[in-house]
């Protein structure tokens, strides 16, 4: 069982009269686990018809609440710390507290959460807030705004903890947006259906209908390699790789193969493929920040889609440095009506140069 706080702010306690004495018992020691200050005592003898009492919380937000009966007590001010083999896992602090003895439930509202990963701290906040006092596990519901000891935000209308795993998770039943803090001018941020965090390894899958956008800011000064433009890709899977700030793309296999493309947009151009790596670091370490891979098709959608209809390949790096897109195995470029083919082809997205290494056939159409 989840312990008390050393140290809490005194709170008022509220506790509903039982007729069993043996209850009432149990009742005054789990007071004393949380420590709360002395109990109140109202003079008043009038009867309070149950349904106030049973909606005096006012919060109906979190699952699983029993809320066709009193609760055993409330707490105001309620601090409570969550600690396994003598390390905190979690603290919640609330504004309210209710307590249901048979399950062994607490329902908090308007509450901040610490999620303790050795010395970093996820801070979470949301309206309600749900733990048994046997388990480990914490459950957030509503507006659930969460920081993470990287600068990494999400948010979402549900959130689970478990402390066990090392994991913050989001079923794919609730959207969720997030967003990073600002790395060498370019900003991250995700739409999806559900997440998963782990702490261990600082991943961040997003596992259903993965939306990603990668806005890159123009350089300081003229000696910083990189082109301003915003990439927004969109497949069913992702894999954010925190630590080496990758993202990697992927598609569901069970969809039918005409339609298993993660879609690549930027301002002038469209780009689809099976697989995406996105490559978020710092611009003047990047060669390439954005791979797709396997039946790659690309569509100029600018200015320039006259004179460049598309190009295919089997893997395109697109060039933060030169502002190129290098295309790779059996690589074909189609312009109007001409064919061009090669070992390496190179679209200047700058001008209308498209350049050929090894090139082996080129035909004009009629």
């Amino acid at each position: 069982m989840a312990q008390a706080e050393a140290e809490v702010p005194n709170f008022r306690t509220k506790i509903r009269p039982l007729l069993i004495a043996g209850v009432a018992l149990f009742i005054f020691i789990e007071i004393v686990a949380l420590s709360p200050s002395q109990l109140e005592q109202s003079r008043d003898t009038t009867s309070i018809p149950p349904e106030v009492l049973i909606n005096d919380s006012g919060f109906g937000l979190a699952t699983g609440i029993p809320r066709d009966r009193v609760p055993d007590y409330s707490i105001d001010q309620f601090h409570y710390v969550s600690i396994s083999n003598g390390e905190k896992q979690w603290k919640l602090v609330a504004e309210k507290a209710f307590m249901y003895n048979k399950e062994k439930l607490v329902h908090a509202v308007n509450v901040t959460a610490s999620l303790f990963d050795d010395d970093k701290i996820t801070v979470v906040k949301g309206k309600e807030a749900k733990y048994f006092m046997d388990q480990k596990d914490l459950e957030l519901f509503g507006s659930v705004a969460a920081k993470f000891p990287d600068g990494f935000e999400s948010f979402s209308e549900y959130m689970r903890y478990q402390p066990e795993q090392r994991k913050v998770q989001v079923p794919t039943t609730h959207a969720v947006e997030g967003r990073g803090a600002e790395e060498e001018g370019q900003i991250l941020s995700f739409k999806s259906f559900g997440m998963d965090f782990s702490m261990a390894s600082s991943e961040v899958i997003l596992p259903k209908s993965a939306h990603v956008v990668m806005a890159r800011r123009k350089p300081k000064d003229a000696t910083t390699a990189g082109v301003a433009d915003q990439t927004v890709i969109e497949s069913d899977h992702c894999v954010i790789d925190r630590v080496n700030r990758i993202a990697h793309f992927t598609m569901d296999e069970k969809k039918p193969l005409d339609i298993r493309f993660v879609h690549i947009t930027q301002p002038t151009l469209f780009a689809k493929s099976r697989k995406a790596d996105l490559n978020y670091g710092d611009f003047s370490e990047l060669l390439q920040y954005l791979v797709a891979t396997e039946d790659v098709f690309i569509k100029e959608t600018g200015e320039k889609a006259d004179s460049l209809r598309y190009a295919t390949g089997g893997r395109a790096d697109f060039d933060t440095r030169r502002d190129v897109v290098v295309l790779k195995e059996f690589p074909q470029v189609y312009e109007n009506n001409d064919t061009v083919t090669g070992d390496v082809i190179i679209l200047h997205r700058d001008t209308d140069i498209v350049e050929v290494e090894h090139s082996n056939a080129f035909s004009e159409g009629e």
